[in-house]
């Protein structure tokens, strides 16, 4: 018997050291809670029963809990943390969440009001305006941010009792601001007029500096408008108000950029840069060269820049890389058109000169040979040579006179 005694009491201490442990390693890994008693009132500061509270934080579960008849709950959360509680009571709303900060043992008043509603007609003139958009805020913060719908009207949800900053504009139209007061469920129509403004686009080339203005650039704003610069750089255009755009700048030789543009409902403007396209230049000194003669390249970039290190090739035979000038001296050693190309940080260029035999001819000239004929066999006259044949029918004339008889 004492040993089965032995052996029952080493069980049972196993078993609450394996209790134990496991206890421990549980509050080791939750965090330490404290209790907010939270307060729901009126406006006048009277308790709030039968509101439903939602508690939550970062990593934590969400804690539900409704409010006596004295407006009070208990909620436990994370020791520090940020907490955020969302009210919900039948005939009360709050706009906002209350938040509180390093959650502490603490008391929370959370102060709701009576709920109403609010629909807004939005016309441009006498027809209705889809799609506009409707804003409003109470003591500064947001509370509604919609669009109208087919029949240019938009009712909000519970929103508290109290005074708004109503708000309605849309894309292309000026805004209308106005006063509301929420004491029910409430209407206000709001007209809203099509507007534009000025817009000046500046277009201008940061590889300098100062960067420079480029002139006959391309500005174009899909659907509005599609410019060109001056020679100032700048070119101004009216635009519809209240829109966001997408700005493409071109120009043939330069890269093109793509900028985005914010209108409201005052002159603005767009500044954008521009750079060249990035390539090699190859030039010679001459376009004809003697066979044998070397003939000055010189290589630069798109600006105009020397480009050292330029690896030269001549009909594809590699002649050399350029000096710190950009110049390389190549001989022409056949005749004819020669590609003399470049290549330098994956840019490609190149320049046909035209290669030439000594005194200035492609090829040997081959002397014209006359085709031999059989010379006809002149007439001796005495006259002399190249006049027999005229002379004698001279003669023959001045015989037959000679012969004709006299009257």
């Amino acid at each position: 018997m004492p040993q089965m005694h032995a052996w029952v009491a080493a069980i049972l201490f196993s078993s609450f050291v394996v209790s134990a442990s496991f206890v421990g390693g549980v509050g080791a890994t939750t965090a330490d809670t404290v209790t907010l008693t939270v307060k729901v009132v009126d406006q006048s500061g009277n308790g709030l029963g039968d509101a439903e509270l939602s508690a939550t934080w970062d990593g934590g579960e969400p804690v539900n809990r409704t409010t006596a008849g004295n407006g009070k709950a208990f909620l436990d959360v994370e020791e520090g943390a940020d907490v955020t509680i969302r009210v919900d009571h039948p005939h009360y709303v709050r706009n906002q969440p209350y938040v509180v900060e390093n959650a502490s043992e603490q008391d929370v008043t959370i102060e709701v009001a009576r709920e109403g509603q609010a629909t807004v007609t939005v016309t441009d003139g006498s027809e209705a305006v889809d799609n506009a958009i409707v804003r409003m805020f109470h003591d500064g913060q947001p509370v509604v941010n919609a669009r109208t719908a087919d029949d240019g009207t938009f009712t909000t949800g519970d929103i508290e009792y109290g005074n708004y900053t109503l708000i309605t504009f849309k894309e292309g139209h000026a805004r209308n601001r106005t006063t509301l007061t929420v004491d029910g469920d409430v209407s206000q129509r709001m007209d809203i007029d099509q507007e534009s403004v000025l817009v000046t686009f500046t277009v201008e080339d940061d590889h300098f500096d100062p960067p420079e203005a480029v002139r006959n650039a391309n500005v174009t704003v899909q659907g509005i408008a599609d410019v060109t610069t001056q020679g100032t750089g700048s070119v101004t255009v009216s635009v519809p108000v209240n829109d966001n755009y997408e700005v493409t700048v071109t120009k043939p030789g330069y890269e093109s950029v793509t900028e985005q543009l914010r209108v409201r409902e005052s002159d603005t403007a767009l500044n954008a840069t521009i750079q060249r396209t990035p390539a090699i230049d190859v030039r010679t000194d001459n376009s004809r060269v003697v066979v044998g003669e070397p003939v000055r390249v010189t290589v630069v970039d798109e600006y105009d820049n020397p480009v050292a290190g330029a690896s030269v090739t001549v009909n594809g035979s590699d002649a050399g890389e350029t000096d710190e000038e950009g110049v390389l001296s190549v001989p022409i050693e056949r005749s004819g058109n020669v590609t003399v190309s470049a290549e330098a940080d994956g840019r490609e260029g190149n320049v046909t000169v035209e290669g030439v035999q000594p005194g200035g001819e492609d090829t040997p000239t081959q002397t014209a040979t006359a085709t031999p004929t059989d010379s006809p066999t002149e007439t001796s006259t005495g006259v002399g040579p190249g006049f027999g044949v005229a002379v004698a029918l001279v003669a023959l004339l001045l015989g037959a006179v000679a012969a004709r008889p006299r009257d």
